[in-house]
């Protein structure tokens, strides 16, 4: 899967951090969401507008990843 970064910091950020891992991406009325998983194991889906992709999907995870 690929990493982002979120853009905006708010309460979401500081509680779980900037960094997650993308688990997919799903389509909603009102328009596209990230599945997302953070270091401390929370998920929550967000819109693709608040995230910043930083891992090509081409690139293999090294096996001492923190995800």
């Amino acid at each position: 899967m690929r990493v982002c970064k979120l853009g905006r910091m708010d309460e979401l950020v500081e509680k779980h951090g900037q960094y997650a891992e993308v688990m997919g991406l799903t389509e909603a009325p009102t328009g596209m969401k990230a599945r997302l998983r953070f270091p401390n194991g929370h998920r929550e889906v967000l819109p693709v507008q608040r995230i910043r992709i930083l891992q090509d999907d081409s690139v293999p995870r090294s096996k001492d990843s923190w995800f």
